[in-house]
């Protein structure tokens, strides 16, 4: 277990009960925290162009673990992308960076609407684009 660097609190990954793997809180967070931001030069942003000069092997990672903003495909480096969708995310976003909706327990997992940021859900949209 160890800090993730934009991750901005102590989390780790492990089996989730909504999908695959999820992000999980390593220590209590509380209500207001600030989680997550996004960080240019760590993070990484695609226009629709430099994706599609990417590998196939590339472009069929991102469709898992990237998402569509503003017309950009962006890729977070950390484990943020193993965060799961939520119809009742315990985050939100609000200028710029992932905050905790209400307090987290250690152990619990974080989650996030996807609708707020994808309202294709975490890229589907790229599953059309071969």
């Amino acid at each position: 277990m160890h800090v993730l660097t934009m991750l901005m609190v102590k989390t780790y990954l492990d089996r989730s009960p909504i999908h695959g793997l999820g992000v999980f809180a390593a220590e209590f967070i509380p209500k207001g925290t600030k989680i997550w931001r996004y960080v240019e030069g760590y993070d990484r942003c695609y226009t629709p162009k430099q994706f599609a000069k990417l590998p196939k092997q590339a472009r069929e990672y991102l469709k898992d673990y990237a998402y569509r903003v503003d017309g950009e495909i962006i890729f977070t480096v950390d484990n943020d992308h193993y965060i799961n969708h939520s119809d009742k995310p315990n985050t939100y976003l609000h200028n710029g960076y992932a905050i905790a909706a209400r307090n987290i327990r250690k152990g619990q997992e974080i989650t996030n609407d996807y609708r707020e940021f994808d309202p294709e859900l975490c890229a589907a949209f790229l599953k059309t684009k071969k």
